[in-house]
């Protein structure tokens, strides 16, 4: 297996910056991983917003069940990306 400083000077990278790219698409493939699950949640009850998903629920347009634990997750989802996002423009400033 070559190394990290093998492969850098093969893409004419010093380690470090070759070392940043690399975590920078690591970080925005998990973003978008994220994403797409977020996109697949609210496909499920044809919502464009995680309000729009609250507002079915509390109406009662759609079961409690399984949809609060969904709202929950896209909580948590939305959370998640927005920490992904503060590591990029973290990785972007250094």
């Amino acid at each position: 297996m070559k190394t990290i400083e093998g492969l850098s000077k093969k893409f004419s990278l010093s380690t470090t910056d070759f070392i940043k790219i690399g975590s920078s698409l690591a970080i925005k493939e998990k973003k978008r991983e994220f994403q797409l699950e977020k996109l697949e949640i609210m496909d499920r009850y044809n919502v464009k917003t995680v309000l729009e998903l609250k507002e079915k629920i509390e109406r009662g347009t759609i079961p409690e069940h399984p949809s609060w634990e969904d709202f929950i997750e896209l909580k948590n989802i939305e959370a998640e990306i927005k920490d992904l996002e503060s590591d990029i423009r973290a990785l972007q400033e250094t």
